[in-house]
């Protein structure tokens, strides 16, 4: 649920569409095209035919240059190319492969680069009672797709993800993640002059403070998918396997941990702490983490609670700082009911 202005405000026309193919791939012919629902990148749906005559779906996903997501660049963009690749290569966590790309074109959004069009759909209501055997395998896959994710490389810095002539790297890190994270809550704080929920800023960078003060955060500078949620997925309906993980565009170096709580978070479709349906996620998940890392989590340990406790806190205060974008074209029934939601989130802060 996003404001309209969050994703492609302005759809391009059919020629461009057509030129930034043909600046891909010179044989494909396109043969139609339909703006797709995204982000901060403009990307569309296109059926191309190559010289042979043949049809395929694919999807074109160009960089946008004035996207309202704080720091975008081109390096950046570029480093979902080099992850599709990497984690193509090297897991068998299902990813779109990449048909090639291009820095920048005359007249047109650059850089882009065309994909693999996988099937399925994105998955609702997995954390719905009634669902079943769907999704929970829905849920187990994903939690070993993350752990493979995890595992995948390590880096010297905690930070952002952009493209290098290695592949993906960190580029002005910080050299620990309590530094890093420390960054995020504080970008989030002075975020929220000017919202809705400006009145928050003191309560919230007083218990942070706590936090920080408080916690071993300690962690190594792990491999972050960074947005991994059902919407970044596509799945069979029926079965509920896991056939794409999309969107590698807001991957980060930092603490497996942390994209754990996020994770639960959206699975469990922002269930109240403590409730069934959360649990029931955050079990799924977990158990199937374990199992493939080969490691615990040590689950139910009060200093592990104590810190997912925390980092649950930390996506509250992007999702305040964000709200607007976030939640801008919902039905404002939905909005304000989620707004409420926080801010008791937020009273319940210890």
């Amino acid at each position: 649920m996003t404001d309209p202005k969050y994703g492609p405000r302005d759809p391009l026309s059919a020629e461009q569409v057509a030129a930034a193919v043909a600046a891909v791939r010179g044989d494909w012919t396109v043969l139609d095209a339909e703006p797709m629902p995204a982000g901060s990148d403009i990307v569309y749906g296109v059926t191309v035919r190559n010289a042979r005559y043949r049809q395929r779906e694919a999807v074109l996903k160009c960089f946008r240059s004035d996207s309202l997501v704080d720091g975008r660049s081109p390096e950046r963009f570029l480093a979902e190319v080099d992850l599709l690749g990497l984690v193509g290569r090297e897991t068998e966590v299902p990813v779109p492969a990449v048909y090639g790309g291009y820095r920048s074109r005359e007249g047109l959004p650059g850089p882009a680069f065309l994909m693999e069009h996988l099937p399925g759909e994105p998955p609702l209501g997995v954390a719905a009672d009634g669902r079943g055997a769907g999704a929970e395998r829905l849920l187990r896959e994903s939690g070993r797709h993350l752990a493979r994710v995890h595992d995948l490389r390590s880096f010297d810095a905690f930070g952002d993800l952009v493209s290098d002539d290695g592949g993906p790297t960190v580029r002005d890190g910080r050299t620990t993640w309590p530094d890093r994270l420390r960054d995020i809550v504080d970008g989030s704080l002075d975020g929220l002059s000017g919202t809705r929920f400006a009145d928050l800023e003191g309560p919230l960078r007083e218990y942070a403070d706590g936090r920080f003060d408080e916690l071993d955060l300690a962690a190594d500078a792990a491999l972050l998918h960074g947005d991994y949620r059902p919407g970044n997925l596509l799945a069979d309906p029926e079965t509920g396997e896991v056939t794409a993980v999309l969107d590698w565009g807001a991957s980060q170096a930092g603490d497996p941990r942390y994209e754990l709580a996020w994770v639960v978070r959206e699975f469990a479709e922002r269930s109240p702490v403590g409730s069934a349906a959360r649990a029931r996620v955050r079990e799924a998940l977990f158990d199937a983490y374990e199992d493939e890392r080969g490691t615990s989590l040590d689950r139910g340990n009060d200093a592990f609670e104590r810190r997912q406790s925390f980092y649950l806190a930390v996506t509250w205060l992007a999702e305040c700082q964000w709200f607007d974008a976030w939640w801008g074209g919902a039905e404002e029934s939905a909005r304000e009911a989620r707004a409420a939601t926080l801010r008791e989130n937020v009273r319940a802060l210890r």
